[in-house]
């Protein structure tokens, strides 16, 4: 009867536990395309309407350091070549980022001149990567390919289950850089979905980020948006500009205009978690770099803060 007593007590005990309201998780969530090493030597020195003191060694402390400023929980990175990877990380360690870790994974074959990772950086001492995984937008998404109309660049999306530490709570991340070709980018929307509905196998509320090299009025936006929520569309505050590039000409014209918001972040609840989105924001920081004042990258960081409930 004792026995009997004790399974009652624990099974109640379980069943209080299961009744308990989640714990709210707020986080701070963005993406950035860093503009890599290459990229801006390619543009800067065939004199594309930007000076040298945009290069890499020049601009990458002011990368870090806005990075580091933004504070942001977790954030998809775009065009982080070996050279930037190495770069972000000891500078992330001497400029005040040490809680910060750059997982980083390259998305072309082994011998390619192009040595370009789709990355995540995250505050380890609040989340953990569980089985982060490096997908293609292509018709074989697990397989190394170019995707359609896109056969120049390996366009990836790399997917991981995120553990918040303090509350045990997990929610689904998707970190990706779109393709530039409509044909791909059209498609590459439905692989992201399906990338989410396979492996997002708890049904975990799901935060997407990244440079996605679409407008409002292409079909990469209107497949997304048929499953999840735009955060720019849905956010109660919106702070900075529309526009999320810049180019490397530092366009004044470019970033009021919604056709230039190119750089993304989508969520879609679940039973396992609602997502709220409270602000979002584009950062239009500029620092001192060789003598001129600069925006680090050729895009503009997008940031927002929401809350899984």
């Amino acid at each position: 009867m004792k026995q009997l007593f004790t399974v009652v007590v624990a099974l109640l005990a379980l069943l209080a536990a299961d009744a308990k309201p989640a714990k709210e998780v707020p986080l701070r969530v963005g993406t950035y395309n860093v503009w890599s090493h290459s990229a801006r030597e390619s543009k800067i020195l065939r004199g594309h309407h930007a000076p040298e003191s945009r290069l890499w060694p020049v601009a990458r402390e002011s990368v870090v350091d806005l990075m580091v400023k933004l504070d942001c929980d977790i954030m998809g990175l775009q065009e982080v070549t070996s050279v930037c990877r190495d770069d972000i990380r000891r500078l992330l360690r001497k400029r005040g980022g040490k809680k910060y870790t750059l997982f980083w994974l390259n998305s072309y074959p082994e011998g390619h001149k192009n040595v370009v990772g789709n990355s995540i950086l995250y505050n380890k001492k609040e989340l953990k990567l569980i089985s982060p995984r490096l997908f293609w937008l292509s018709p074989t998404p697990e397989v190394m390919s170019t995707g359609w109309d896109c056969k120049r660049h390996y366009r990836t999306a790399m997917a991981a289950t995120v553990l918040h530490k303090k509350s045990g709570r997990k929610f689904f991340f998707i970190a990706t850089h779109g393709p530039l070709k409509r044909g791909a980018s059209a498609n590459a929307a439905h692989v992201l979905v399906d990338i989410d509905r396979k492996y997002n196998t708890e049904g975990l509320p799901t935060i997407v980020v990244g440079d996605m090299n679409a407008w409002p009025s292409q079909p990469f936006l209107a497949t997304m948006t048929e499953y999840y929520e735009d955060s720019f569309e849905v956010a109660k505050k919106r702070c900075g500009t529309n526009g999320t590039y810049a180019g490397a000409g530092e366009y004044v014209n470019y970033l009021p205009s919604l056709r230039r918001r190119i750089d993304h972040i989508y969520v879609h609840s679940s039973d396992k978690g609602k997502i709220e989105v409270h602000d979002y924001t584009v950062n239009k920081d500029k620092y001192e770099m060789g003598g001129r004042r600069h925006y680090p990258s050729d895009h503009n960081p997008v940031y927002v803060n929401l809350t899984i409930k």
